[in-house]
């Protein structure tokens, strides 16, 4: 990568020389802001390597499978009603035949595709990068006629960009903040930035002003509310909105990150703001995203993997176990510990249901989360049975890895246990190309893109070599 200052190949449209431009500050007095935007507004599509482009490729495709699975949910009815009676305009949106404006584009396909909890997963930072930098790339994409490289090179900043912040945060962050919209407006501000052409004084001003709308409180698990896919469609539009008006010449704060009244003064106080600009510029986040195996949150997954590991060499069930304990982290608590879940979504955040569901069926499915389902009676009473504690050991290896250890008392007397460090999707265990394709081709079954199933493979696996981004979310009449 480089710092050398330019804009974008793909800013075509003039905007981002609209507009008197203040002097920048000198290079002895760079806030973070400054630094990220330096790296952003220098950065070219040839400075990033093809394997990561590719990589970026394939993350789009998990993106895409996710979002196109969360059409046929109530959240996803309540957004194609709302974005269908929005203008139209030249972003697609998906699940509808003519596009909508980009930011309200960037809002419905962010939130869309974050339903089903099946979309990726940065560990350390504890984000969901690509349902908020996604959205925002691929609507300005589409709008200014950008290439595939292009549109893929904007995902690898906004990921880099997203993924930093998530990192420096901190973990108290974390326990009332929803770290996918707090950080993730920052990421999608840089990847539309990049698209923009955004000098490194308008990335700067994009930047303050993403971050003074970060924002989004778990408290919506309480009552299993909607709330968390507006979270990261509102960051996925407000990074647009950021961009737009920088690029006209919108000012925003330079130092929103770590100034007296900025992001880190009100949202993270254990945070480590130095961790943003930490070897920038050295490698790219991107690649160490995990893929999400299981449509449930991330912090249930090592458990789940742990359960099917004990059901598969010893041959147990439901049946066969008097109780189980779950060693974790913090995060695994915080957000998971629910032995009684009231509804489906929040069985997604319970890994008393996910455990007990994988040793029943086998598997974890996006099925699997019906009223129905988790009322089934010997499930509840295995989950009564089941107990969640903190491991001061694995607590302190989150957030950089993210492990649980499952030991079950059998009713015969065994005792069995497994730990796992790394679940399924991560860096150290990835998914094939084939796992992702059965993936993306498992989401899509049954919806109006199922058709154009192996098309859609080819074309966003083969984005970086396409002039243009347009004619992935095509759905006809």
């Amino acid at each position: 990568m480089t710092a050398e200052l330019r804009a974008s190949p793909s800013a075509t449209n003039g905007t981002a020389t609209a507009g008197a431009v203040p002097e920048a500050p000198g290079t002895a007095d760079l806030s973070l802001s400054e630094q990220v935007a330096a790296l952003v507004a220098g950065t070219r599509a040839a400075d990033v390597p093809d394997s990561v482009l590719q990589t970026a490729a394939w993350w789009v495709l998990d993106w895409l499978g996710a979002a196109i699975a969360g059409l046929d949910s109530a959240p996803g009815r309540i957004m194609l009603e709302h974005t269908g009676s929005q203008p139209a305009g030249p972003a697609s949106c998906i699940g509808m035949a003519e596009g909508r404006s980009t930011q309200v584009a960037a809002l419905h396909n962010g939130a869309i595709s974050h339903v089903v909890e099946m979309d990726d997963v940065h560990r350390a930072a504890v984000i969901h990068p690509a349902v908020v930098v996604v959205p925002a790339a691929l609507s300005v994409a589409e709008r200014i006629g950008a290439t595939g490289r292009d549109f893929l090179t904007a995902v690898v900043i906004g990921y880099e960009v997203a993924i930093r912040v998530g990192e420096s945060v901190g973990k108290t962050h974390y326990f009332h903040w929803h770290n996918s919209s707090t950080c993730g407006v920052f990421g999608a501000t840089a990847a539309a930035g990049w698209l923009l052409g955004l000098d490194q004084q308008r990335m700067t001003w994009a930047l303050g002003n993403a971050g003074t709308q970060a924002g989004g409180l778990w408290e919506f698990i309480a009552d299993g509310a909607m709330s968390k896919v507006l979270h990261t469609g509102r960051a996925a539009a407000n990074g647009v909105l950021a961009a737009e008006l920088g690029a006209l010449g919108f000012t925003g704060a330079r130092k929103i990150l770590e100034g007296r009244q900025g992001f880190f003064a009100a949202t993270a106080p254990d945070g480590n703001p130095s961790a943003v600009t930490a070897g920038l510029g050295e490698c790219w986040k991107l690649p160490g995203s995990s893929i999400k195996p299981y449509p449930s949150c991330r912090h249930t997954h090592a458990a789940v993997d742990a359960t099917l590991e004990l059901r598969g060499e010893y041959g147990v069930g439901v049946e066969d176990v008097e109780r189980i304990e779950i060693d974790a982290y913090q995060s695994t608590l915080d957000l998971t510990d629910n032995p009684t879940p009231a509804h489906p979504y929040a069985a997604k955040f319970s890994v008393h249901y996910c455990v007990a569901r994988a040793l029943n069926d086998g598997a974890l499915r996006p099925g699997d989360f019906t009223d129905e389902m988790i009322a089934e009676p010997a499930l509840r009473d295995l989950m009564l049975r089941t107990t969640a504690r903190l491991d001061p050991e694995l607590n302190a290896l989150a957030p950089q890895q993210l492990p649980a250890r499952i030991r079950m008392q059998l009713k015969d007397g065994r005792k069995i246990e497994h730990l796992v460090l790394a679940a399924k999707g991560d860096p150290e265990a990835p998914l094939s190309e084939q796992e992702l394709t059965e993936k993306f081709q498992s989401l899509i079954a049954g919806s109006p893109y199922a058709i154009r199933g192996d098309e859609l493979v080819a074309l966003v696996t083969g984005l970086i070599d396409r002039p243009s981004v347009g004619g992935l979310l095509t759905l006809d009449d």
